[in-house]
């Protein structure tokens, strides 16, 4: 390398027959290494001029930082700076789990999301992904490609969620200035294909709640009924403590981190209350005072802070212990094959928004959720509430004769006292008077208004 006297930087003859200028920059933080700004030149006199010219620039104020830009090659500069995936996601991750916004199980899903696209774009330059790039190495994840981690293709839902994460990671380098576009916008986004989370029928609900109403109190059982009855999710039901259960209404706050006895904000960060059903208040106080006999008998002192969902130890359930447990108590509980415990929450509000009829106002506020999005995705349907919808609305057209159909019935019609109220009778009857149809018979007969057929 040859030097210039008097000035600093050096430079040298490449094997292509250019000539490269060096200028030492000092420590970079960024990079956790020495910084050079570098040029290349067709000729040693322009290598020459232009080394001159940097050792100029700065002994007349110059900022080494502000090289590129006095030499016209800020756009150069900026490119040369620009880290690859893998070593921006890597910051990316640490960042996030340093700002503490986001949990644990969040950054370690971050983690295991874009340790997949590694192996495919990992050693790419961020500015240099394209969206073709993505689309082909989501073709070869579903192909079960070589490179995939699990030595097999990727579950559609698995390359979508992988998508998620990619994309927020483009989009936080455009902020930071390391891109201008993120590639992933224009790239096919993949298609879930998890299967449905099945809810409970009502019959199914009932038999389920009468089989552990019937049964002594304990722990696990009544962490399934707070699902089924309340919505919650299995973490909230796992943190819930008895000073959170006061006068039939619970107090939903905080959820526990999956396998370990440390508790995190609600999944939506907020708190809500949710009331208790009244056939579930007795069965809580049951097990509460069964909870306290245990403990005098095993030695463990009782207080309000103790989980309602109690380990042998007193301590809060984990997660996957629950999971197990549930996995094997499926079997003799009155619910279909590979039914969950986050299925008792998709029952909840299946039962809410369908068959109790409840806004969906009231059934978000209850459930937790803030999305319309993630609220849709609880709410079930079937092929016989299909049918019974092309009914309603068939009756509703095109009633038959003055009848409109209740819910419950074929004989139904506005009170004739009140219009908000509703009256069934039986046309059939010619004339034989006040009939107590199946109807009367399946609702409160005081919220119905009979009267004489004919």
């Amino acid at each position: 390398m040859a030097q210039i006297p008097h000035n600093k930087g050096n430079y040298r003859q490449r094997k292509s027959g250019t000539w490269q200028i060096r200028y030492p920059l000092g420590w970079s933080e960024e990079k956790g290494d020495y910084d050079v700004y570098s040029e290349d030149f067709a000729t040693e006199a322009d290598a020459v001029i232009a080394l001159k010219d940097i050792n100029d620039f700065l002994y007349h104020g110059g900022s080494k930082s502000r090289i590129a830009e006095h030499r016209g090659r800020s756009v150069t500069a900026k490119a040369r700076e620009v880290p690859t995936v893998q070593s921006f996601a890597k910051t990316y991750c640490e960042l996030r789990e340093g700002q503490k916004i986001v949990s644990s199980r969040t950054i370690s899903t971050d983690r295991e999301c874009l340790s997949r696209v590694i192996p495919y774009i990992g050693k790419k330059r961020l500015d240099r992904v394209t969206s073709l790039d993505i689309d082909r190495m989501y073709s070869a994840m579903r192909s079960g490609d070589k490179r995939n981690l699990t030595g097999r293709p990727y579950s559609g839902t698995t390359m979508r969620r992988t998508h998620s994460v990619l994309s927020c990671m483009f989009k936080k380098a455009i902020d930071y200035g390391l891109l201008s576009e993120n590639p992933c916008e224009k790239a096919t986004k993949p298609k879930g294909d998890t299967q449905e989370k099945k809810a409970l029928t009502p019959e199914q609900a009932q038999a389920l709640f009468d089989l552990i109403a019937s049964e002594p109190p304990a722990a696990m059982p009544m962490g399934v009924l707070l699902a089924l009855m309340c919505g919650l999710r299995l973490s909230e039901v796992l943190a819930l403590t008895w000073n959170d259960y006061e006068k039939g209404t619970i107090d939903v706050w905080r959820s526990m981190e999956k396998n370990s006895q440390e508790s995190k904000p609600t999944k939506n960060g907020e708190e809500r209350v949710v009331p208790c059903p009244p056939p579930l208040m007795p069965l809580l106080d049951r097990w509460r005072d069964r909870q306290r006999k245990w403990c005098a008998e095993v030695g463990i002192e009782w207080s309000p802070d103790m989980p309602i969902v109690s380990s042998s130890k007193g301590n809060h359930v984990q997660q996957s212990r629950f999971d197990r447990w549930f996995a094997k108590e499926r079997k003799r509980y009155p619910v279909p094959e590979g039914f969950g415990v986050h299925g008792l929450r998709h029952t909840y509000i299946t039962l809410l928004a369908r068959d109790c009829g409840m806004d969906e106002r009231t059934t978000r506020g209850l459930s937790g959720h803030k999305s319309l999005q993630a609220y849709g995705i609880y709410t079930h349907t079937n092929d016989e509430w299909k049918r019974e919808a092309a009914r309603r609305i068939g009756s509703l057209i095109a009633p038959a004769g003055d009848a409109s159909v209740c819910r419950n019935c074929r004989h139904w019609t506005e009170s004739p006292d009140d219009a908000t109220r509703g009256a069934c009778w039986a046309k059939e009857c010619n004339g034989a008077g006040l009939v107590v149809t199946e109807c009367a018979k399946l609702c409160d007969l005081d919220e119905f208004v009979m009267r004489a057929a004919g």
